[in-house]
């Protein structure tokens, strides 16, 4: 819990410094991905919650995932901003590009273990943005370790729709 608290403060702060001058919008979405957790694919879903301006972006998300006899969770912040802006201004395609850090957990039940650690990383993306209330994103991610055990990186593909109330 003390680490989900500390994500989340950090997530705050992050929020409350974007530009004062931009509209903040807030959303939630839900995502399908595929996590390759030190070169082994495990397919994963996941929820996400954040507050977005016109050039920068904040989320927290939970993810879970599950192959043969381990398990799989995350709880990880994102920071981005738009990349190519003056490129894409027309168009209803945005790329960005950020970073990435929170905890995760593995529990391999068949050895009775569970690892827990950090992560931290870059990511990058491109979403469409469908209408006022909907955009669709898919974003690959690549992320280190540190305190866990038996996984050192940790790589994720996801396809995310995000509704902005």
């Amino acid at each position: 819990m003390k680490n989900f608290n500390t994500l989340y403060l950090s997530l705050i702060l992050i929020s409350t410094s974007l530009s004062a001058s931009d509209k903040l919008y807030s959303f939630m979405g839900i995502q399908a991905g595929n996590s390759f957790v030190d070169g082994n694919s495990v397919p994963t879903i996941g929820l996400k919650y954040g507050k977005q301006t016109k050039k920068y972006r904040t989320s927290i998300t939970y993810a879970y995932g599950e192959k043969s006899n381990s398990n799989y969770q995350s709880l990880i912040a994102q920071v981005d901003t738009g990349i190519l802006l003056n490129q894409f201004k027309n168009s209803s395609l945005k790329p960005y590009a950020g970073l990435s850090f929170g905890v995760m957990q593995e529990e391999n039940k068949q050895a009775s273990v569970k690892d827990k650690g950090y992560v931290y990383g870059a990511n990058t993306g491109i979403a469409y943005i469908f209408n006022d209330a909907l955009d669709f994103d898919l974003s690959y991610r690549y992320m280190a370790t540190s305190k866990l055990k038996n996984l050192s990186s940790l790589n994720d593909l996801t396809l995310s729709m995000h509704y902005f109330y």
